[in-house]
């Protein structure tokens, strides 16, 4: 059994929740005025804001295969940390409201939404549920373009009409990308071109791709980092070059990978003593919600204890919300728990026939490992700020 280190509740304060508002109060201060305590991350004054999210890149995984790369620059003394689970609709959910899961609404890659009485994904969410329906409060990109800022999001053109857009990353105007290149070129269109204050969002989701298929670290998932790492380099230098522009390159990501051998694996629904009387899988392979039918859901918690031991901390859903799992959780939300969430503490995941492809991934997330959570945050500006 490989352990893990797992992080500590409450640390560090720095959350990936707090990027946007941080980018927009580097942007308008004045949109804050008021606030007795501002939580978000440290930006410097800017006129445009550019955030790059680089799924499933780590900041472990940066410190170990990439140590030399421009990314693994411009350190910040305060380490940041995604959301719990550490999973990228959870993660999205947070830096698009600025709240903590419990208070959005997306548990996990996938769980239970009573009032469909189905699971629901949000990755592979269209129009139904309808996305206004799905989070109580205006995203913060919407409240953003409302109160002037021109705010742009970068992405594949595939991802313009999916549910996560349009609803918790919704606001501004969406600008589709068909691969890298095409990235660079909005990007730079961006900053020539957009009226300030500008705030833009850009999210590249191939390294995790290859890391889920390969592995952290693999050849392939190397070549995608240099190849990420070539790009931040020659914005950086764009924006680098006019001292007037006062703009900040913000990089982040939603979550870490760590790597889990075939030989770790745990079938749900072949398991002679953890499949009885479990109605539904859900969650990552890493961090699982499990839904139990009526009145089962201790005996059957007491089994899956007894047979995972410690490779998987077992968490009914009273516990995760009043030991800090969910801070803030909305009541209205707290049936989408599991029954019990299973969650892993070593190398170690829960397979099922739920998610047979996801589950069948070499590169993994969800739990709460530090190679999970602990994500970058670096900073890049130019301008009398810098």
């Amino acid at each position: 059994m490989h352990q893990l280190q797992a992080i500590p509740f409450g640390q560090p304060a720095l959350q990936l929740k707090d990027v946007i508002p941080g980018a927009i109060h580097a942007l308008k201060p004045s949109l804050f005025a008021g606030v007795s305590a501002f939580s978000g991350a440290n930006i410097p004054p800017s006129s445009h804001v550019i955030v790059l999210l680089i799924d499933g890149l780590g900041e472990i995984q940066l410190q170990e295969f990439g140590p030399n790369l421009l990314l693994s620059g411009s350190c910040v003394d305060t380490p940041m940390h995604t959301q719990f689970p550490s999973t990228t609709p959870v993660a999205l959910g947070s830096l698009g409201t600025g709240q903590s899961p419990g208070q959005h609404g997306f548990v996990g890659a996938s769980f239970y939404v009573p009032e469909e009485d189905a699971l629901f994904s949000p990755l592979q969410w269209g129009s139904d549920p309808h996305p206004l329906a799905m989070i109580p409060t205006a995203p913060l990109f919407e409240w953003a373009s409302a109160s002037g800022i021109d705010v742009g999001s970068i992405a594949r053109e595939e991802y313009r009409s999916s549910g996560i857009t349009k609803s918790v990353l919704r606001g501004g105007v969406y600008l589709g990308s068909a691969d890298l290149a095409d990235t660079e070129r909005i990007v730079r269109d961006r900053i020539a071109h957009a009226r300030t204050p500008a705030l833009t969002y850009v999210y590249w989701p191939e390294l995790d791709r290859l890391g889920h298929v390969h592995g952290p670290g693999s050849h392939p998932w190397l070549a995608q980092l240099r190849l990420v790492d070539a790009f931040v380099s020659r914005i950086a230098g764009v924006i680098a070059k006019d001292a007037r522009s006062d703009i900040s390159l913000v990089i982040t990501s939603d979550h870490g990978m760590v790597l889990c051998p075939p030989g770790r694996r745990i079938n749900i629904e072949s398991h002679s003593v953890l499949a009885p009387d479990v109605r539904w899988v859900a969650g990552d392979p890493r961090a699982r919600h499990i839904y139990t039918r009526p009145g089962s859901g201790p005996d059957v918690a007491a089994r899956w204890r007894d047979v995972l031991g410690q490779d998987f901390d077992v968490v009914t859903r009273v516990d995760l919300a009043d030991d800090g799992y969910f801070p803030y959780l909305d009541p209205d939300f707290s049936e989408r728990l599991g029954d019990f969430m299973v969650i892993a503490r070593s190398d170690a995941l829960l397979a099922s026939t739920s998610d047979s492809r996801s589950s069948s991934f070499l590169g993994q997330h969800g739990s709460m490992s530090v190679g999970e959570m602990r994500i970058p945050f670096r900073v890049f500006h130019s301008g009398a700020n810098g």
